[in-house]
């Protein structure tokens, strides 16, 4: 059987992720962040007999916040309402060109699956590791690495940020 944190153990895993854990929910939906953290760390308390090794608990966190924000967008289905908003908003010039490179690569993201898009994000954003990744998931190493590598090369292979690419290597050697 697991030893279960004391409370001290637990303050000290709150102080050292919480910061992190309210960027990740405040990135990913419009919904109180204080409420959905607030969650995550009742989970891990009720689950304190349950957590992994110290070195991975960082992850089970993030796991615990991300089937709280995908429960929530199941429930209340704030997704397609916001992409259908964005959808309709008419699309604006950009104002110099590292405005247009940054549109570039949001609307290449936006054309990945959303599975894609979010191990992209976790990995790049949030600076998990492929293992954290793997336990942010739930699912084996190699099978994370795999979904990071398919969605490395999805994103590669869009046509618009292909183009891009090629433009600005063109500009530099000129």
């Amino acid at each position: 059987m697991a030893r279960i944190l004391t409370a001290g153990e637990f303050e000290e895993l709150y102080r050292a992720t919480a910061p992190e854990l309210f960027g990740y929910v405040r990135r990913r939906t419009t919904a109180d962040a204080e409420d959905v953290v607030a969650e995550v760390f009742t989970t891990a308390w009720r689950r304190r007999g349950d957590l992994p090794a110290p070195m991975l608990r960082r992850a089970w966190l993030y796991g615990v916040a991300r089937r709280l924000l995908l429960a929530e967008a199941r429930r209340q289905g704030r997704e397609d309402a916001t992409v259908t908003e964005l959808a309709s908003r008419p699309e604006q010039a950009p104002a110099d060109a590292g405005e247009a490179r940054r549109q570039a690569v949001r609307a290449a993201l936006d054309r990945l699956s959303p599975a894609e898009r979010e191990v992209l994000l976790l990995v790049e954003w949030e600076r998990l590791t492929p293992a954290e990744l793997a336990v942010t998931l739930g699912v084996r190493p190699g099978t994370a690495r795999v979904r990071l590598h398919r969605a490395r090369r999805a994103l590669a292979a869009d046509p618009e940020l292909d183009a891009l690419a090629r433009a600005l290597r063109a500009g530099s050697r000129a």
